[in-house]
């Protein structure tokens, strides 16, 4: 700072400098704020791609309307076009998204597997897997679940954490089935006893080609707790994706089951369950009749 600057802008900088180092202090680490900030700039432009298809659907209507008959010199007509805009179009690829810092968690016991036991060629499909659904979820699942990570204990788990740091557990699961058979493989259907749920919803929904699935928003164990799940067979393999609520914070899972059945009719999301189904990662059940 200049030694011929007046003494009362010499002050005025000094409280701007020191209000701008403090609210730099205030910030998360920067592995964290860059994929919070993606994701919420992800969310809006999937909104702001709504707007956009409908205004160049408007924008063709009109092109084709402003086409004019103009009378030729030789009394035939001639069609005149509007010329061509020079206005780029929209891009139409996404951006790789950033990479998201796993959640390290130890194993619980030592019969418990864990990913970074496993050969590096596995492990790095694997963690690939991880950071695309991870990517995906945020997108898909509502604001309140929070930013999602992967869990690097398993493939099959992740966490959402939201800015006041409430933390819930997301569960993203295709798992062989093993030879089990399809009547005792997880329900795709609503009970038809409601009280069997004690205190519990379910909501009936079908996936594009028709497969029949449910989701449910059951009690925790907690009066007033909720968690949100929803299981399906698909191809060789049990599919489930589950939010589970914040135990410290006492908040319960904050998706519905429409919401959550959603996500699991989203093409991009089954695009994931297809690549995992024929390319197994978790261990397959064990058959009830020893299969």
């Amino acid at each position: 700072m200049g030694d011929n600057m007046p003494e009362d802008e010499h002050g005025s900088a000094l409280l701007v400098r020191g209000a701008m180092e403090h609210a730099v202090a205030e910030l998360p680490p920067v592995h964290d704020l860059v994929p919070a900030a993606v994701v919420q700039g992800r969310r809006r432009r999937a909104r702001v791609r709504v707007a956009v298809a409908a205004a160049v659907a408007c924008a063709v209507g009109s092109v084709a309307l402003g086409s004019v008959a103009l009378p030729g010199g030789d009394g035939g007509g001639r069609t005149v076009h509007p010329a061509a805009s020079t206005t780029p179009s929209p891009r139409t690829s996404e951006e790789p998204a950033p990479y998201r810092t796993p959640v390290h968690i130890e194993p619980t016991s030592d019969t418990e597997d864990a990913m970074a036991g496993l050969p590096p060629a596995e492990r790095g499909r694997q963690e690939d897997f991880q950071q695309r659904a991870a990517a995906l979820l945020d997108e898909l699942l509502p604001d309140g679940v929070g930013l999602i990570r992967p869990v690097d204990l398993a493939v099959w788990r992740y966490q959402g954490e939201t800015a006041d740091g409430e933390v819930f557990s997301v569960v993203l699961s295709v798992r062989p089935s093993g030879g089990v058979p399809r009547s005792t493989r997880h329900g795709d259907t609503c009970p038809e006893d409601p009280d069997s749920l004690k205190g519990g919803s379910c909501e009936q929904g079908t996936l594009p080609d028709g497969t029949k699935v449910a989701a449910y928003r059951l009690i925790d164990g907690s009066p007033g707790r909720t968690y949100t799940r929803v299981r399906f067979a698909y191809g060789h393999s049990d599919a489930e994706l589950a939010v589970y609520p914040d135990p410290d914070a006492k908040a319960s899972a904050p998706v519905t089951a429409g919401q959550l059945l959603a996500v699991v009719r989203d093409r991009r999301f089954l695009d994931l369950v297809r690549y995992a189904d024929a390319n197994p990662m978790e261990k397959k059940q064990i058959s009830v009749l020893g299969g």
